[in-house]
């Protein structure tokens, strides 16, 4: 069979695949949607209507439990960019956790890990970037790529703007680890950790190969289509973006325009590769956290990029039982918990040991070593 031949056959049975998919979300959507009416699942509408609202008016308030000044608006940061924040303020000489979304994150998918994280003062920042909840609907519909760099300048304004001066420890779960990892590099002595939830290392190999196919097909059919091959295989990712992510991620149907956004953020990081750039990482900075039912990362993946980033900034690495991808949601306690033990500094967490332990279990084990997480 010639290469023509091979190439439409994969075409063929990839775009079938795809378009059953679509067809089995519609169908799982269109079951759902009455049958949430019937229930009056009306706390999941309020939530999914607040987080959406534009003309969202600054709160200050008190923290009913940490009593502690909370602050929920949007916030003018560089180039009159506005992002929505809230955040938890630091009791005086507190540190701050700052909490980056994963793809589809919104700042309200937290609460279950932020009410188990806080507490002592600890200050917690999370906001909606470029692409998400709040900041998303107010920006309106995103027309061009979401370039990661350009998340981590927001960033960086965002803590000024807020007047952070002192090193933060950076959350980041799997989108929002290749932004912690970018702003790690780049502004190294204001991040006194780096704790990295299921991190997005590079493109997905299945995914990538697939897009590179349909590159090399359209070259070889239509020799004259003057598209670059980056234009090609954006046109592609969307497709796949588009015809899959409803049904493995639903969240992304909430908003009208959270679905083009999402695409539009895996645009804007689909370049990054974390081998190309760990070396960078400073000294005794970085935290891994492993999801051992992850349904997007393969353990190896994660495996290789620990060897990858260099011995002296290796801290930790725990792996989570019966956790999968999304861990805040999946383990929110277990993983707030063992945190706020790398914030406090406990110093059986800065040696690159291997720790694997989860919610089941109640304590983290590395060797004969336990350490009680609850």
């Amino acid at each position: 069979m010639n290469f023509i031949a091979r190439a439409q056959q994969i075409k063929f049975a990839t775009v079938t695949g795809l378009f059953a998919s679509g067809l089995l979300a519609a169908a799982v959507f269109g079951s759902s949607s009455p049958a949430m009416a019937k229930n009056n699942d009306k706390a999941r509408v309020d939530d999914r209507l607040a987080a959406y609202e534009t003309d969202f008016k600054p709160v200050v308030s008190k923290d009913a439990t940490t009593k502690q000044e909370r602050l929920q608006a949007f916030v003018k940061i560089r180039g009159q960019r506005e992002l929505f924040v809230d955040y938890l303020k630091p009791a005086a000489g507190k540190p701050v956790v700052v909490l980056l979304n994963g793809l589809t994150y919104r700042t309200g998918v937290w609460d279950s890990f932020v009410k188990e994280l806080k507490g002592d003062g600890l200050g917690i920042l999370r906001y909606d970037p470029m692409g998400h909840g709040k900041t998303l609907a107010k920006s309106g519909l995103p027309n061009e790529a979401i370039e990661s760099d350009e998340q981590v300048k927001d960033l960086n304004s965002l803590l000024s703007v807020l007047g952070i001066r002192k090193a933060v420890h950076l959350v980041g779960l799997s989108y929002g680890g290749a932004i912690g990892t970018q702003f790690t590099i780049a502004y190294p002595n204001k991040v006194a950790n780096l704790i990295l939830m299921a991190p997005f290392t590079k493109p997905l190999d299945s995914q990538d190969q697939q897009i590179r196919l349909h590159i090399a097909q359209t070259r070889a059919m239509y020799p004259l289509n003057p598209a670059s091959d980056d234009e090609l295989y954006d046109f592609f990712l969307k497709q796949i973006v588009y015809a899959t992510y409803p049904m493995v991620e639903p969240i992304v149907l909430e908003h009208p325009w959270k679905l083009e956004a999402t695409f539009r953020l895996v645009q804007g990081v689909r370049k990054f590769k974390a081998e190309n750039v760990v070396d960078q990482l400073p000294d005794a900075s970085v935290h891994l956290m492993v999801a051992d039912w992850d349904q997007y990362i393969a353990p190896k993946i994660l495996e290789d990029l620990w060897k990858q980033i260099p011995k002296r900034a290796r801290q930790s690495r725990l792996i989570i039982n019966h956790s999968e991808h999304k861990i805040p949601e999946a383990m929110p306690s277990f993983s707030a918990k063992w945190v706020r033990m790398i914030v406090e500094g406990d110093e059986r967490l800065q040696d690159g040991r291997t720790w694997e332990g989860g919610t089941f279990l109640g304590y983290a084990a590395s060797g004969t070593e336990r350490i009680k997480v609850n």
